[in-house]
Formats: structure tokens, sequence, C-alpha cells
């Protein structure tokens, strides 16, 4: 189910919860270039031949869980500058071997590998977000809706 995720062109974050005290899920909807921006509402933009990246009924939806966490973060993709040093596999779900965000968590809080246990950094690139998450487990993956086209 990660894989899916990955497959898709674009994601929209639409909501973070925690389900239970210490659990984290993210609602991740699937996104695709649509109408014109000519025949929306940002017609007055005057970005004619541009189009809008939408989501819509044909388009799936995901909820990521983790069971747990130790921190996360929510960041403005505007903001965000990719750093060449880190390393990742996976393209909208990332995980990383090595990145920025475990190593503030290692110096901000006194967790280690002993406890409370081996930890990894998963990043998820939404359109408008990124939310990182370092947790002892990892996320579980499932599609809640999966369009009428699918």
């Amino acid at each position: 189910m990660k894989a899916e995720i990955d497959d898709c062109k674009f994601v929209l974050l639409r909501n973070i919860s925690e389900t239970e005290e210490g659990s984290l899920r993210l609602v991740v909807e699937e996104a695709k270039i649509g109408r014109n921006v000519a025949d929306s509402e940002f017609a007055h933009l005057g970005l004619q031949g541009k189009r809008l990246i939408e989501s819509d009924i044909n388009c799936r939806s995901f909820h990521v869980t983790w069971p747990s966490y130790m921190a996360y973060s929510v960041r403005n993709e505007v903001f965000v500058a990719e750093d060449k040093s880190e390393m990742w596999e996976g393209r909208l779900l990332r995980k990383y071997s090595n990145s920025h965000f475990r190593d503030y968590v290692a110096k901000a809080t006194f967790a280690n590998d002993e406890y409370p246990g081996p930890y990894r950094h998963w990043g998820v690139n939404c359109l408008n977000h990124i939310v990182d998450v370092v947790s002892t487990a990892d996320p579980t993956v499932s599609c809640v809706r999966t369009g009428e086209s699918s």
C-alpha cells in the first residue's frame, strides 16, 4: 500500500490528528492536473494556459497511521529546501536513512536505540505541506477511497 501512494502524481494533506494518545494519523488525498485556470475562480490571476492541481471523487484517499511517534513536524512546502546530504527511499512517502529531522530528534530528546528502540524518520511529501514523523514503528497505509474510476 505504501507504493500506491508513490504511484500518485500529487497528494494533498487533508487532516492530521492524534487518534489515540501518542498515535498519529494523516489523511492524504490524491490530486491530479485538472481544470484550466481560465475556467476557475482564479481566472483573474492572469495564468492563462495553466491548469489547476485538484482532487475529485475519482481520486484515492489514504490514511497513513503510526501507532506511536516520538516527534512530528508540518512544514509549509514553500519554505522547504532539499538537502543533498539527506538520503531516503520512496517518492511521496519517504523512509529516510539520513536526515536533519532525525538528527534534531536525537539532540532534542533522550531517545536512543535502546529506549524506546531503533527509530526511523518518515516523510510525507504533500502539495503545500511536508510532514516529518519519527517513530519506532513503520506506518500503516490504507486506501479509504478508491475513486469512482478505479
